[in-house]
């Protein structure tokens, strides 16, 4: 950014071209800096996926099927010849884990 002003300061550069410069380099340098969590980057469509977002969204998926699993089975409890309790505590202990 600092090369950018003096470039600019000197007439060599223009001001859309100093706006430019600086945006490039603040964009560079929050590549740079955050480069080991950067999962990846598309230009094209302007994602930009970080590793801990991707953890974050298996986890809400593995919850999310741990409570399908839990009203599942406490659905069978409405057919009582088909209610399996074995199921119905795994699937809360499963539940349980994953929340904890």
């Amino acid at each position: 950014i600092a090369g950018s002003i003096y470039l600019k300061a000197l007439g060599i550069i223009s001001e859309p071209s100093l706006v430019l410069l600086i945006l490039a380099s603040t964009l560079v340098g929050l590549f740079l800096s955050y480069s080991d969590k950067v999962k990846s980057v598309n230009l094209k469509k302007g994602e930009l996926i970080l590793k801990e977002m991707k953890d974050t969204e298996s986890s809400v998926k593995e919850l999310g099927r741990a409570v399908l699993e839990v009203t599942e089975a406490s659905s069978h409890s409405l057919m009582l010849e088909s209610f399996d309790p074995d199921a119905y505590e795994q699937a809360v202990s499963r539940l349980r884990d994953l929340v904890a």
